[in-house]
């Protein structure tokens, strides 16, 4: 959809004009149905009469999406790799930011998040002991996670190196038995899925949850960090409680998922629309946290309004899904957005340098090409 432009920005802002303008599901001028109230989206996540085929965007071959039983069974095991980690306490902020910048000091943005995100979640991801597929993850995150998932390069530069970083994890996985006991880290996950997967199937659901993981939560770091310095939250003093509620309206105004797609079952009725077997129902999550019937100037970025939000904002604030297909792991994504973001913001004083003003859009929602610096400065005793 759209995906030869060089970004979706313009057609974002068109469909939340046009949201504003219904009550309820519309059609896009290419057909496709655009759901952008609460009610309506949560009908189609949560799905309670089977009207959408299941779906996942973490656990899945291609389009075909595994077992609902295998897909409960790894997401709690998800949840457990990411708990039995002590990520802040094993995370160098200094070291990980000297990676991730440029050598002159500059954290250039729609990488520099992803990269020190991967860095934070790597006792996670793949324990020391697996160097040779860690070297791979770290391929699979710098030539194509930022470049396909986020800048957009693949259309105008074909390459192999999704391919080829997908055998080579293959051809290791192949070489590692079951673990016994628990799930340590992604590895573990995915040697433990069920179902008679082969390596490549598994080595597929891998790079799917780096991507997940790592891609996300790096763009919405980026967000976090470069909002904070632009709105005075990069000072010694800042709160906790603070952090809270930025990263709450970093993700309202500039939801990284800014869409979720679904594929209707059968044929059926959405809030007065006739939905057709194998139509595709879109919830615009961006059109959703920006309606102004819901939100009290929505295109301002404003913190406090997570001080105290009313019924309707809780429902319509859906960065992270709902239903079975949601992100299991958005609870451990908002928490590392608030340790980083308040490590970060705490510890340095930042200056932006943006290209232009507007978001870069494709499969993630990233913020506008430039630049952010980060100079340490000495936070205040606890």
């Amino acid at each position: 959809m759209f995906l030869d432009r060089k970004s979706l920005w313009p057609h974002l802002r068109r469909w939340e004009e046009q949201a504003a303008d219904h009550d309820g599901p519309f059609r896009l001028r290419f057909g496709t149905l655009f759901v952008a109230d609460a009610d309506t989206a949560r009908r189609v996540l949560v799905d309670p009469a089977g009207a959408y085929l299941s779906q996942s965007g973490f656990f899945r071959l291609g389009q075909r999406t595994l077992p609902e039983a295998v897909r409960t069974e790894a997401s709690r095991e998800l949840r457990g790799v990411l708990a039995r980690h002590d990520l802040p306490s094993s995370f160098d902020p200094a070291s990980a930011l000297g990676e991730a910048g440029d050598g002159r000091g500059r954290l250039r943005h729609q990488r520099w998040g992803v990269e020190l995100v991967r860095r934070y979640f790597a006792p996670a991801i793949a324990h020391r002991r697996h160097a040779e597929i860690n070297a791979l993850v770290d391929a699979y995150v710098t030539s194509s996670v930022v470049p396909d998932d986020i800048v957009g390069h693949v259309l105008r530069r074909p390459h192999r190196t999704v391919p080829a970083v997908r055998a080579g994890l293959a051809e290791h996985l192949g070489r590692l038995p079951p673990p016994e006991g628990a799930a340590q880290d992604l590895v573990d996950l995915v040697l433990r899925l069920p179902g008679g997967l082969s390596r490549g199937d598994r080595a597929q659901v891998l790079q799917r949850l780096v991507l997940s993981t790592v891609g996300f939560t790096g763009v919405a770091l980026e967000w976090v960090v470069l909002l904070g310095v632009r709105y005075g939250y990069g000072t010694p003093e800042v709160r906790r409680d603070d952090i809270h509620r930025l990263v709450r309206e970093v993700l309202r105004l500039y939801p990284t998922a800014w869409r979720l797609l679904r594929v209707a079952a059968a044929d059926h009725d959405l809030a007065g629309v006739r939905v057709h077997q194998g139509e595709h129902v879109l919830i615009g999550t961006h059109a959703m946290h920006r309606s102004p019937a819901v939100w009290d100037g929505p295109l301002d970025f404003r913190p406090s309004r997570w001080e105290q939000p009313t019924d309707d904002q809780r429902r319509s604030y859906l960065p992270f899904g709902k239903g079975a297909g949601m992100c299991p792991a958005g609870g451990f994504a908002v928490r590392a957005l608030e340790h980083l973001g308040h490590v970060l913001l705490r510890g340095h004083s930042g200056h932006v340098l943006l290209r232009n003003r507007t978001p870069h859009v494709r499969t993630l929602l990233a913020p506008p090409a430039g630049w952010t610096r980060l100079t340490p400065t000495t936070p205040p005793e606890c």
